[in-house]
């Protein structure tokens, strides 16, 4: 592996690591489809653009799919995208030759290249994180930042985090987090610029562009109607709706036991939660306030994979989608014998993924080698990473790896960097008489 990486400079691993990149993409063209990915491409083709996903990532959707005309083109700069910000992640925190060895491990996995040809907002929000994650780190480093870190880093990282509702809560929590450790002025000056940035394209694409309001409280409000449905579903919740969703439903159409871990299946229609809308936020503050005990353990067991420690087992959430999931619709793989036999990597993946997708596991891992291994620079990817399942942890209205895969980057990065640093420094090498 290290002959075969000649040229550790950073341009020549983000040209390998992108050939890895396009080589799936092509086995695997268009990509991956799921349904979210399928709203994606209902956006692409109409030009409705909404902000149902966010309204950035809608028009993101629209432009670079040529309007619609080049579905394809998606899932090509989705995947090149990620490879260039898990590339300056690595070279922030590793030597020159380690970054250029493990972002290439890591490239040819399916968390990165099988992730980046999903058409996924989670993918590009992740790729957001990253260069947020490297430019903090170079900060921290140079005390400053210089022309190229803000061009390359933190406005295309506070860009990207729009994609996502979740994005800019997480690099506010972050903020205050690296304030605790890092008390000084000069930090103030990219956090707020970050923010503002961010901040700035979510409400212009909401209001300019879409004119719709930057928070869709239909899908905001998902998470509080599981803990609802979910506690309807309990002797304790039987009466509940009724008392605090008056007129919509009765407790039997909320009731949902999947809602407590995962999908719901309330029998409650759209147009009725749509029209309950006003009523779940008061709702949901009121069982907080009648049952704290049962939202804490509900979101303890949704969310599990967000725990560092398996009090409910080995946490199998959904992670890598290897398929097209909608037959004919018009989007169908170019090389079909070929990508069938190609996924069996992306399914001995998913295989494991009680590991490879274990969110807790991996933050935990940033944490120790962040100690025993005096890698202070660790430090911000483990704030990020704690800050990132924190938001998740509350809001997140089912469990899904592809939610915190930027945790799941990079705590193996660092532990791929941990090991191949300890191979080559020779301590793994017994002294001889």
């Amino acid at each position: 592996m290290i002959k075969f990486v000649k040229r550790t400079d950073l341009a020549a691993t983000l040209v390998r690591n992108s050939l890895i990149q396009i080589l799936w993409w092509i086995v695997f063209f268009p990509g991956f489809f799921s349904g979210d990915s399928f709203g994606a491409v209902a956006i692409a083709k109409s030009g409705e653009l909404t902000n149902d996903f966010t309204a950035s990532w809608a028009i993101y959707v629209w432009i670079f799919s040529l309007l619609g005309n080049a579905i394809g083109l998606l899932t090509l700069l989705n995947g090149l995208i990620l490879i260039y910000s898990l590339t300056r992640f690595a070279y922030s925190i590793f030597s020159p030759l380690i970054a250029a060895i493990t972002s290439f491990i890591l490239t040819l996995t399916p968390i990165v290249s099988g992730m980046g040809i999903t058409l996924w907002h989670d993918i590009l929000m992740t790729a957001g994180l990253l260069l947020l994650a490297s430019l903090f780190v170079e900060f921290k480093k140079k005390e400053a930042i210089n022309k190229s870190d803000f061009f390359s880093l933190l406005i295309p990282g506070s860009v990207l985090i729009s994609f996502r509702p979740n994005g800019l809560p997480t690099i506010i929590i972050f903020a205050l987090l690296f304030l605790i450790f890092y008390r000084k002025r000069s930090s103030l000056k990219i956090i707020i610029s970050s923010l503002a940035i961010s901040s700035i394209v979510t409400l212009s694409t909401s209001y300019l562009v879409v004119r719709e309001s930057p928070i869709d409280n239909f899908y905001a409000q998902e998470w509080m109607r599981n803990d609802i449905s979910c506690y309807a579903n309990s002797p304790k919740g039987i009466g509940f709706v009724e008392e605090w969703i008056p007129g919509i439903g009765n407790t039997d159409a909320w009731r949902s036991s999947d809602a407590c871990t995962f999908l719901n299946n309330a029998k409650i229609t759209v147009e009725e939660k749509v029209e309950a809308q006003e009523f779940i936020p008061s709702a949901w503050t009121q069982l907080i306030r009648k049952d704290p005990a049962f939202v804490l353990s509900t979101h303890l067991k949704r969310n599990s994979y967000l725990l560092p420690l398996p009090i409910y087992g080995i946490p199998k959430v959904p992670f890598l989608h290897s398929t097209i999931e909608f037959k004919d619709a018009g989007i169908e793989w170019a090389f079909p014998s070929i990508a069938e036999k190609a996924r069996v990597l992306m399914r001995i993946w998913n295989a494991i993924r009680g590991i490879t997708a274990w969110a807790g596991f991996w933050t935990l891992a940033l944490v120790l080698i962040a100690i025993l291994g005096k890698r202070r620079e660790l430090l911000i990817p483990t704030l990020l990473s704690i800050s990132l399942s924190g938001i998740l942890f509350v809001v997140a209205p089912i469990p899904d790896g592809r939610y915190a895969l930027f945790a799941l980057i990079a705590g193996q990065l660092a532990l791929l960097g941990m090991v191949l640093q300890w191979a080559l420094s020779g301590s793994n090498r017994r002294p001889t008489d």
